[in-house]
């Protein structure tokens, strides 16, 4: 089974570090919710492509015909972790757009910009 990933984006996580955003001038707030956007977006793409190496495996399970249902339901779930990620990171854009005016981000080569 795949280890899922630490999930920056998950609302405890943006709960703790909203906090921690306490005390700091805007512009320091703008910056950190930048990074922290990027960061997420690099682990996305770190996810990726592992999830890209266990599909590599499951070449090699598919020429089993027992083994057909297990690939299919482990490659939805991963499917759904991935779109789980995608929709967190948009989430996360579009409620600090505000604060993120004028940035631009690359999700799955398509650029996400906070206009």
């Amino acid at each position: 089974m795949i280890e899922q990933q630490q999930d920056s984006l998950s609302p405890e996580k943006l709960q703790l570090f909203i906090a921690g955003l306490s005390g700091l001038s805007r512009e320091e707030i703008v910056k950190a919710k930048s990074l922290y956007i990027r960061n997420a977006i690099s682990e996305y793409r770190a996810m990726v492509e592992t999830l890209k190496s266990f599909r590599v495996v499951h070449l090699f399970f598919a020429l089993i015909p027992i083994f057909w249902p297990f690939i299919y339901a482990q490659k939805r779930s991963t499917d759904a972790q991935l779109r789980l990620a995608r929709e967190r990171i948009r989430n996360a854009i579009d409620v600090w757009k505000d604060d993120l005016r004028g940035e631009k981000f690359d999700l799955d080569d398509q650029e996400v910009s906070t206009w």
